[in-house]
């Protein structure tokens, strides 16, 4: 089974490589990279998704920011795709902040200077480490102006009805200690699509980075299902 997977806001796909390490041989791992240097939204990058979904099966995986992704890629039901993964991830803006304040995203906001804070938010105890570092490197390769499409496009994303219709299996992956996706996220995935799958990770936001073998496991028994599923159909 093919595993096409979608990186967090940064893009890169450069923080998949923990998990990537951890992946048994038979799931096949395609990763997506986002231009670095694009003030590209959702509607734009579906587009580049689109194109690399692979013409074997598959599942995607969507990180955070890519979860919306990854539905949105499912609603245009391409022929291979056997399973969603939202892996700490949100259908709608996932932060308590006032609908009139997202307006103000601006290029200068994701300067982050210093990034140790950043760090910390999105890794926990594991910010001042190998992680950390290749966190801090990845989110220094991208321009503020891409951060800030991709956050106006957070802003005002709503894919309850992609979730709703989405003709295949969907699992969530919940990070424990998510100091960036409240669980109220998972509760609203759950009352669109009840039949909605879910798993609890020890670990912060970025919990690919910090549990990858436990999210292998998960992966592949999510993968084993619904391989499964197919052949009892044929």
């Amino acid at each position: 089974m093919h595993v096409l997977l979608l990186p967090g806001m940064d893009g890169t796909g450069e923080l998949f490589a923990p998990l990537l390490r951890s992946l048994p041989s038979h799931l096949h791992p395609k990763v997506v990279s986002y231009p670095v240097g694009k003030a590209w939204g959702y509607d734009q990058l579906l587009h580049l998704v689109e194109a690399t979904a692979p013409d074997e099966p598959f599942i995607v995986l969507g990180e955070s920011f890519s979860g919306p992704l990854a539905l949105q890629l499912a609603s245009k039901r391409p022929p291979n795709l056997r399973g969603v993964v939202l892996c700490a991830s949100f259908i709608r803006f996932p932060l308590r902040v006032p609908e009139k304040w997202r307006s103000f995203i601006r290029p200068w906001m994701f300067r982050f200077q210093p990034l140790w804070p950043l760090s910390f938010f999105l890794l926990g105890g594991h910010a001042f480490g190998e992680l950390g570092c290749m966190l801090r490197k990845a989110v220094r390769s991208v321009s503020p102006e891409a951060f800030a499409a991709r956050a106006k496009s957070v802003a005002v994303v709503d894919v309850s009805a992609e979730l709703r219709d989405c003709p295949v299996p969907v699992l969530y992956l919940q990070a424990d200690n998510d100091l960036v996706i409240h669980r109220k996220c998972w509760e609203i995935i759950r009352s669109v699509r009840p039949d909605a799958q879910m798993k609890i990770i020890p670990g912060p936001h970025l919990v690919l980075q910090v549990s990858p073998h436990l999210a292998a496991e998960h992966l592949s028994s999510f993968c084993a299902q619904v391989a499964n599923a197919d052949q009892s159909e044929l």
